[in-house]
């Protein structure tokens, strides 16, 4: 049997084949992930501050805020005492904005000649929000302010301000696009344009389809016979592949393309990125297997898990094996522990070495989540509340 090419295109619409190929120029790049944050710095200007802002400009409390929310108070056509939907304002097209691992460094009477203050912080914006990327103010009269919990605080309200400096303005993409494509070694036939999901293909025949952002889009703009094989072409695209895979991951598709891991622990000398991307190529070379019987006892081994990901590597592969997967975060570790996982609801774990999540898995801010921090005994209190049988070594 022919050993398959390793890329697959499969047509948005349709879903047929588009072309295969050997290999993709443009798809694995030298991008640092996750990319460091740009710190910025921000004015909240004739500030009142109330709760933990309050005091941290009194010298009370700690200067470190953790996550800030920014809200609008009010748009055109809301009474003036109704806040903005928490989730989004469809008037202003304002989405909440998040600023992560907030400081106070400054703050001074405002210049208005007030009784407020103007206040200054460094963060950097959360990107997922849609407020067109942060670079436009809602047409809002005023922000509230809200620190949210973090290292057990509740949330708190800190305030409001009538207007903000740093925060709406141009950025560079947060995710800049790669270089165009070249499709290297494909099956003759592509004309025109292209728009199509990639899948990887293993070398038993295996497709896994990846994410939509891994999507495949542009004209064709030259065609030439192609160095991986008689009769095939390279074809290159004017796109990019607008989220491409990092660099240092090309080993582990390649491993994953002969067959996958065949012992534990290959995870286990990657730093946190690495790992991240190691639950993530698991979760899309899983193999749907069966669950197994009512009754299985699974052994995780808990050396190495250091961190939260390193958690989700290690639980996979008690589960489901070397390379196994059973969770990217704890929504899929509920879905999987629901069934369809690889094991039957209710099932017994058995946590070896549990004294290392113990000592890393501490309250904290994450700086890599940038949320507070997964700790040990909330974990093993969701597995339990899960119905999984959790007995710690």
């Amino acid at each position: 049997m022919p050993i398959p090419l390793r890329w697959r295109l499969l047509d948005i619409e349709s879903g047929e084949t588009v072309t295969e190929c050997s290999d993709i120029d443009g798809l694995f790049t030298d991008r640092v992930f996750p990319a460091p944050p740009v710190y910025e710095h921000y004015t909240l200007v004739g500030c009142r501050p109330t709760g933990p802002l309050r005091a941290a400009i009194d010298g009370t409390g700690p200067d470190w805020l953790g996550i800030l929310v920014v809200e609008p108070v009010h748009v055109p056509g809301r009474p003036a005492d109704e806040p903005c939907d928490p989730g989004a304002c469809h008037e202003c097209g304002f989405s909440v904005e998040e600023l992560l691992d907030v400081r106070l460094v400054g703050h001074r009477p405002a210049a208005d000649g007030s009784d407020r203050l103007d206040v200054d912080l460094t963060g950097h914006r959360f990107d997922g929000h849609n407020n067109r990327h942060g670079t436009t103010a809602p047409e809002a009269f005023g922000y509230r302010l809200l620190v949210t919990g973090i290292d057990d605080r509740a949330d708190e309200r800190a305030g409001d301000c009538g207007d903000i400096t740093g925060l709406f303005r141009q950025r560079a993409d947060p995710w800049p696009p790669g270089p165009p494509v070249t499709l290297l070694g494909c099956r003759p036939g592509p004309t025109g344009s292209i728009e199509a999901e990639l899948a990887h293909v293993r070398t038993d025949g295996t497709v896994s389809s990846m994410p939509g952002e891994h999507n495949v889009r542009g004209k064709i703009v030259a065609t030439r016979p192609s160095a991986h094989g008689d009769g095939l072409v390279d074809l290159t695209l004017d796109g990019p592949i607008m989220e491409p895979l990092a660099g240092v991951d090309r080993a582990l598709w390649d491993m994953w393309r002969s067959g996958g891991p065949t012992r534990p622990h290959l995870w286990a000398a990657l730093d946190r990125g690495g790992r991240r991307r190691w639950v993530r190529a698991a979760a899309l070379h899983r193999s749907h297997e069966p669950d197994k019987p009512a009754g299985t006892v699974y052994h995780l081994d808990g050396r190495h898990v250091t961190d939260e990901d390193a958690f989700y590597c290690a639980l996979g592969e008690a589960i489901n094996g070397p390379g196994g997967w059973f969770g990217t975060d704890l929504f899929w570790v509920h879905e999987c522990a629901t069934g369809d996982g690889g094991a039957t609801p209710g099932f017994r774990l058995i946590w070896h070495d549990s004294s290392v999540a113990r000592a890393h898995l501490v309250p904290g801010y994450d700086r890599f989540t940038w949320r507070a921090a997964l700790t040990f005994d909330y974990l093993v209190q969701f597995l339990i509340e899960e119905g999984v049988k959790v007995e710690l070594r």
